[in-house]
C-alpha cells in the first residue's frame, strides 16, 4: 500500500519540463493526468499495391519473420498522459512486444529521461480526436476507442482522398476512481479542442503528406480534388525550385518515398502520426527530400508550436514591416555569406526567404535577436522547409534543443565544448593525452561542428543526415558523431602535432565521406558501404552509452567554470569600454564596481521572480523531487537562474538599475546608505564581516559577483524572499535621490555600469579637495546658476549629518589631525576631552551658522536692503548689550522674529535653547536688522567661493571633503590618504599638537546611536537638536572668532605702518 501510494503521489507531480521535453510539447502544456495503459493498433486499414494479394486484415511490417503471420494487431504498454491540449502515449523502445499485454509486459521501466520521443507511442492534439467510444470488455474496466482525423475527410472506395488515420484502442489500467478522473479530464479537453480545428486544417494543408497520400504511390497524381478544385503541392523548400542537394538516384530517394508512403498510410500522418519502431529506423537511413521538412517538424515538436499559433510568422512580418533594428543590420551583412555554394542562395528568391525568416525571429525573440551561425542553419532548413516551417524550427532549435547556442555569449556552445572535451578524455584517453601534450586545441575544429550542426563541415547531403537524427534524438547526436569522427581518424590524429595538421586530417576525411569505407574488400556489399555509413554505425553503436543523462551530468559539472570564464571575459571587455573617465579609478575598484553592480541587478531580478510566484515555485520543487523518484534524474523544479545572469545575455538579463536597485547597491558599498530601521539586519553590526566594504577583491570569498549570494538552504530562501535579500536594508534620503539624479546623465531614470563608474570617478579619483567641494556644491545647485538658496543650505547640513551617521574614514595622519579634528580639540573647557560625536555636530552647527552669516541676499531683495547692508559690519552680529549677556552665560530665549507666522520649514524658524551668540530678543532683532540673511522672509544664497571658505574654515569639514567622503565608498582598494596636511591658522586658536598613540583614523560622530532620532522626526528633528548639542561650544566658537577678527585687524594695522615706513625710505 505504501509503495502504491508513493507511485500515485509521484504520478500526480510530474515535472512539466520533463513532460514537455519527452513529447516535444509547447511550454504552455502541463501534465494533468497520467495512467498506465495498453495501446492497440489495428493490423491494417486499406489495401495497397504491395498487399493487394493478401487479406485485408493482415498487418504491414517489414520484418520478414512475421510478414505472413496473422495476429490481432500491435500492442504497446506504457503511460498515457493528458495535458491541456494533447493526449500522449509513450513507452521506451525496448518495451515493444508485438502481442504484449499488461500482465506479460516486464520491459516497461518508465520514462525516457526527457530525451524526446524515442519510444513508441503518439502525441495527439485533442483537436485531432474526432470521436471517443467506450468499449465493453471483460479484461479491462475502461477501454476507449479513439477515432482521429486532421481536419479533412478521408477518401473511400467511391471518392479519392487520403486514407483515414488509424483507430486507436486504449485500455486503461487503474482503479475505477483513477480511470473516471482521467476520462473526465479528457472530456473537458475535447470540448476545448473543438476551437482549434481550424488551426489544425491550416497546418495540415501545408504538410506534404496530405498531398502525397491522396493517391496510391504508383498512381498518377490526381489534378483535381473531389470537389473539383485544383490540387497543388505545398511548399517543400527551395529544393523544389533549385533542386535538392545530391543525386536523388544514388540517395535512393524514390525507394525511401515508397517506404514512407506505406508507413504513413498505416500509422497516420502529421497531427495523427503514431510512432512505431519503423519510424526511427526510417529516419536513421535518411529522409526523402519532399518529406524531410515535415518529419523535422514532427520529430522536433515545432509542428505543435505552429499548431498553436499558425499565423504568428505572417503577423510578425506584417506588424514590423519597414521597421529597422540592430539585428536586421547584422542579418543584411550575413545574407550573402549563407551557403553560397547552393544555387538557391545566389538568387533573390532564396535571399528573400532567408531575410524574412531571420527578421521575423529577431522580432519574436528580441533578447536573442540575431547571432552568427543562425544564417547557416536557417539557410539549410529552407532547402527542405517552407518559410513558416523554418521559422518554427528555428524557435525550437534556439529555445529548447540548443539553449544558449545562439546568444551573445554563446554560453551553450562553450559549455558543450567543455563537455565534449571531457567525453574525449574519458572515452579516448590516448588521443586526449596527445592533443594536450602538443597543445592542440580541440575546440578549433569541434566548435564549428556544434555551432553549425556539421553543415559547414560536411558535404550537405551528409550534414542533413545528421540533422535527421538530431531532430529526433536531441543534442546527444552531436556528441556521438563528433566522438565517432575522432575515433575513426585516431591513428592519423596521433601524427598531428599542431592545429594546422589536425584540421587538415579532418578536412580530408570529410571530403571522402561519400567514398567506400572498404575499397579493397572482395565482398561487394562491403565495398558499397560508404565512409558516412561507417561513421553512423560507430556513432550509434560504439557510443551508444552517450545518453542525454550523460550530457546533462557533464553540463552540470562544468557549468560553473564556463560561466566564470564568460563572466571574466565580459568583465574585462566591459571595463575596457567604459571610457576615459574610468581611468581615474584603479583596476581593482573598477572590477569591484562591476561585480557589485551586476550582483545587485542579478539578485534583485531573481528575488522579484521568486516573490512573484512563490506558490508556483514550491510546487515545482515538489514536482522535481517526485520526478527524481520516478526517473532517477535530478531535475530542477525552477527555471535555471543562469538565464538571468548578465554573462548570458539571455532573456531577462538586466543591464541597468532603477532607484531602488541603486539604493541597494549603495548599501553594499557605503555604511551611511544603510537604514537605521530596526528591521535592518545590519543594524548594530556595521563592523562585522557583513558590513559593506569589508570584503576585498583579494579576499577568500572573492570570485565575481556570482559568489556574493547565499548558496543554499532555508536561509537562502528566506533571504531571497526579503525585499532586500540577504544584505542590509538601504536607507532612503534626499541625498541619495540627488546622487542618483546626478549620475543619471541621460535622464532615463536608470543607471548603467558606465553611469556608476562616471559618477564615482570624480569622488574616488580626484585627489583635489577643491574639486570635491565644487562637486558637492553642484549637487545642491538645482538650477546650475552658481547659487544655493536657504533650503539648499539646510539640505547640505542634513546631508552632512546623514553621511556621518556611521563614521567617516578620514584618511588623515595623526600628525595632521591630532586625532581630534583640530579646531574642536576639546570641549568648551579646552581640556581636549570632547568626543567625536560632539566634534562633527559642532562642525555642522558652526557650518549652519556661518552659512547664514555669510549668505548674500538675492538680487530681487526688498528696497532699502542694500542701503542697510552698506552701513553695517556683517561680521558684527552682536548688539551693544550682547557681550554682557554672553558673560552671564547662555539664556533660553524664544527668538520671536524667527518664530513668527512665516511657517518656514527651516531650523531658524523653530525655538531653540541656543542662540548662536544672540542671547536676547533685542540682540536678535539687531542682528536681523544688521544681516538680512537671518530674516526667514528674505531670500538668500551662498555661492561656491563662500561655500569653499566655510568648509576650509573648519578642519573637520575639510578632512571630510578631502578624503572622508571619498573613503565612505568602500571599494576594492584601501582608503585614500589625505591629500593635504592642513595647518590651522593661528587666529583660530589651534592648540599645540601632542603625539598620541593608537589614534583611530575614523571620525565616528555616529557611534552606536548617532543619527537615530525618534519615530516620525527624521533628520529635520535632528537639526532641531543640533543647537542644544552646540551650546557647550557656542561660547568658545564666538570667542575664537573675536580673537581671529582682532588678529586680522592688528595684522592690517601692522602692514599699514610698514608700508608707510617703506614709502618714507623710498622718498628719502
Amino acid at each position: 500500500m505504501f509503495l502504491s501510494s508513493l507511485v500515485q503521489k509521484a504520478q500526480q507531480l510530474i515535472d512539466p519540463a520533463l513532460f514537455r521535453h519527452q513529447f516535444r510539447l509547447p511550454d504552455t502544456q502541463n501534465p494533468l493526468y497520467e495512467i498506465t495503459a495498453e495501446l492497440t493498433l489495428p493490423a491494417g486499414n486499406k489495401k495497397s499495391p504491395r498487399t493487394s494479394s493478401r487479406s485485408h486484415g493482415q498487418t504491414q511490417s517489414w520484418d520478414k519473420d512475421n510478414w505472413d503471420r496473422d495476429d490481432r494487431g500491435t500492442h504497446y504498454v506504457g503511460q498515457l498522459h493528458l495535458s491541456e491540449q494533447f493526449l500522449c502515449f509513450s513507452t521506451v523502445h525496448t518495451s515493444f512486444v508485438s502481442t504484449a499485454s499488461i500482465s506479460a509486459s516486464s520491459a516497461f521501466t518508465g520514462r525516457t529521461h526527457g530525451t524526446g520521443p524515442a519510444g513508441n507511442g503518439f502525441t495527439l492534439p485533442l483537436c485531432a480526436v474526432r470521436r471517443v467510444e467506450r468499449l465493453h470488455t471483460q479484461s479491462y474496466m475502461f477501454a476507449l476507442s479513439i477515432t482521429t482525423w486532421n481536419g479533412f475527410e478521408p477518401g473511400s472506395d467511391t471518392k479519392p482522398g487520403p486514407p483515414p488515420p488509424p483507430r486507436l484502442t486504449i485500455q486503461l489500467d487503474g482503479s475505477r476512481q483513477q480511470c473516471e478522473r482521467f476520462c473526465d479530464g479528457l472530456k473537458k479537453g475535447l470540448r476545448q479542442g473543438i476551437k482549434e480545428v481550424e488551426n489544425m486544417r491550416m497546418v495540415a494543408a501545408d504538410c506534404y503528406s496530405e498531398f502525397f497520400l491522396y493517391d496510391d504511390f504508383d498512381a498518377v497524381p490526381s489534378p483535381t480534388k473531389a470537389d473539383g478544385s485544383e490540387r497543388k503541392p505545398p511548399d517543400t523548400g527551395l529544393g523544389s525550385i533549385f533542386r535538392y542537394p545530391g543525386n536523388a538516384r544514388k540517395l535512393r530517394d524514390r525507394s525511401k518515398m515508397r517506404l514512407w508512403h506505406e508507413y504513413l498510410k498505416e500509422n497516420g500522418r502529421n497531427t495523427t502520426l503514431v510512432r512505431q519502431a519503423d519510424f526511427h529506423r526510417l529516419i536513421r537511413v535518411g529522409l526523402p527530400n519532399l518529406l524531410r521538412g515535415e518529419i523535422w517538424e514532427l520529430a522536433s515538436g515545432s509542428l505543435y508550436l505552429r499548431l498553436q499559433k499558425p499565423k504568428l510568422y505572417i503577423e510578425t512580418l506584417r506588424k514590423h514591416e519597414g521597421e529597422g533594428s540592430l539585428a536586421i543590420e547584422e542579418i543584411e551583412k550575413d545574407l550573402n555569406r549563407s551557403l553560397p555554394e547552393y544555387a538557391g542562395f545566389q538568387s533573390e528568391e532564396g535571399i528573400g526567404r532567408l531575410r524574412r525568416v531571420l527578421t521575423a525571429y529577431s522580432w519574436t525573440n528580441v533578447e536573442v535577436g540575431y547571432c552568427q551561425a543562425m544564417n547557416i542553419v536557417v539557410a539549410a532548413l529552407l532547402i527542405y522547409a517552407s518559410e513558416s516551417q523554418a521559422f518554427y524550427l528555428l524557435s525550437v532549435l534556439c529555445d529548447r534543443l540548443l539553449p544558449g547556442y545562439y546568444s551573445q555569449t554563446m554560453y551553450g556552445t562553450l559549455l558543450d565544448q567543455r563537455v565534449f572535451e571531457a567525453l574525449v578524455e574519458k572515452t579516448m584517453p590516448i588521443i586526449w593525452d596527445h592533443l594536450t601534450r602538443n597543445d592542440v586545441q580541440l575546440s578549433v575544429v569541434s566548435l564549428p561542428w556544434f555551432l553549425s550542426l556539421y553543415i559547414n563541415s560536411m558535404p550537405l547531403i551528409f550534414a542533413f543526415r545528421v540533422l535527421d537524427v538530431f531532430f529526433l534524438e536531441g543534442p546527444k547526436v552531436l556528441f556521438q558523431v563528433g566522438l565517432a569522427i575522432l575515433r575513426i581518424n585516431g591513428e592519423e590524429l596521433l601524427d598531428a602535432t599542431d592545429d594546422g595538421t589536425f584540421i587538415s586530417v579532418l578536412k580530408s576525411y570529410f571530403a571522402r565521406l561519400g567514398e567506400s569505407a572498404h575499397p579493397k574488400s572482395e565482398n561487394p556489399k562491403h565495398r558499397a558501404i560508404t565512409n558516412f555509413q561507417a561513421l553512423m554505425v560507430v556513432a550509434f553503436k560504439e557510443f551508444e552509452g552517450i545518453t542525454q543523462h550523460t550530457i546533462s551530468a557533464e553540463r552540470a559539472k562544468h557549468k560553473a567554470g564556463v560561466l566564470e570564464n564568460i563572466e571574466s571575459f565580459a568583465k574585462r571587455t566591459s571595463i575596457r569600454n567604459l571610457g576615459p573617465e574610468s581611468k581615474k579609478l584603479s583596476a581593482n575598484d573598477l572590477g569591484f564596481l562591476y561585480d557589485r553592480f551586476y550582483a545587485v541587478l542579478y539578485e534583485r531580478q531573481q528575488r522579484a521572480q521568486m516573490m512573484q510566484a512563490e506558490a508556483e515555485r514550491r510546487q515545482r520543487v515538489a514536482r522535481a523531487r517526485a520526478s527524481e523518484i520516478v526517473t532517477g534524474v535530478p531535475v530542477s523544479g525552477v527555471a535555471a537562474p543562469e538565464l538571468g545572469r548578465v554573462a548570458l545575455g539571455g532573456v531577462g538579463s538586466a543591464t541597468s538599475m532603477d532607484y531602488d536597485c541603486f539604493r541597494e547597491f549603495l548599501a553594499g558599498i557605503a555604511r551611511w546608505a544603510v537604514t537605521d530601521s530596526p528591521s535592518s539586519p545590519a543594524k548594530g553590526t556595521s563592523d562585522d564581516t557583513s558590513a559593506p566594504g569589508n570584503s576585498r577583491a583579494g579576499g577568500k570569498d572573492s570570485g565575481g559577483y556570482f559568489n556574493t549570494f547565499p548558496r543554499s538552504g532555508r536561509a537562502q530562501s528566506t533571504a531571497l524572499l526579503s525585499p532586500w535579500g540577504a544584505g542590509p536594508e538601504p536607507a532612503e534620503h534626499e541625498f541619495m535621490r540627488r546622487l542618483f539624479a546626478k549620475w543619471d546623465m541621460d535622464g532615463k531614470g536608470e543607471l548603467s555600469l558606465q553611469n556608476v563608474v562616471y559618477g564615482l570617478a570624480p569622488i574616488k579619483g580626484n585627489r583635489d579637495i577643491m574639486s570635491s567641494i565644487e562637486w558637492f556644491f553642484d549637487l545642491y545647485d538645482d538650477d546650475q546658476d552658481g547659487k544655493v538658496d536657504r533650503e539648499g543650505m539646510l539640505r547640505i547640513s542634513e546631508a552632512l549629518l546623514f553621511l556621518s551617521r556611521r563614521g567617516i574614514s578620514s584618511g588623515m595622519s595623526t600628525a595632521s589631525t591630532n586625532g581630534n579634528g583640530g579646531l574642536h580639540d576639546g570641549g568648551p573647557d579646552g581640556k581636549g576631552n570632547g568626543n567625536k560625536d560632539e566634534q562633527f555636530l559642532s562642525a555642522v552647527s558652526a557650518f549652519i551658522r556661518r552659512c547664514f552669516e555669510y549668505a548674500d541676499p538675492d538680487s530681487h531683495a526688498q528696497p532699502g536692503d542694500d542701503a542697510a547692508a552698506k552701513e553695517v559690519d556683517l561680521l558684527d552680529l552682536n548688539s551693544d548689550g550682547s557681550e554682557k549677556e554672553m558673560a552671564d552665560g547662555p539664556v533660553a530665549t524664544g527668538l520671536d522674529p524667527l518664530s513668527s507666522d512665516t511657517k518656514s520649514n527651516s531650523i531658524l524658524s523653530r525655538p531653540s535653547n541656543n542662540s548662536f551668540g544672540q542671547t536676547s530678543k533685542e540682540g536678535v532683532k539687531n542682528a536681523v536688522a544688521n544681516n538680512a540673511a537671518l530674516d526667514p522672509n528674505r531670500s538668500v544664497h551662498i555661492t561656491l567661493p563662500t561655500f569653499r571658505m566655510l568648509v576650509l574654515a573648519d578642519e573637520v569639514l575639510e578632512s571630510f571633503f578631502d578624503s572622508g567622503f571619498a573613503n565612505s565608498f568602500h571599494l576594492a582598494d584601501a582608503p585614500l590618504p589625505s591629500s593635504t596636511i592642513t595647518s590651522m591658522p593661528a587666529y583660530l586658536g589651534r592648540q599645540p599638537q601632542q603625539p598620541q598613540q593608537n589614534v583611530a583614523p575614523v571620525i565616528s560622530p555616529g557611534g552606536a546611536g548617532a543619527g537615530v532620532v525618534g519615530p516620525g522626526r527624521g533628520l529635520r528633528g535632528m537639526l532641531d537638536n543640533i543647537v542644544t548639542d552646540g551650546m557647550r561650544v557656542a561660547q568658545e566658537v564666538k570667542r575664537r572668532m573675536d580673537e581671529a577678527q582682532r588678529e586680522l585687524d592688528r595684522g592690517a594695522t601692522t602692514r599699514g605702518t610698514e608700508e608707510d615706513e617703506d614709502d618714507e625710505d623710498d622718498a628719502g
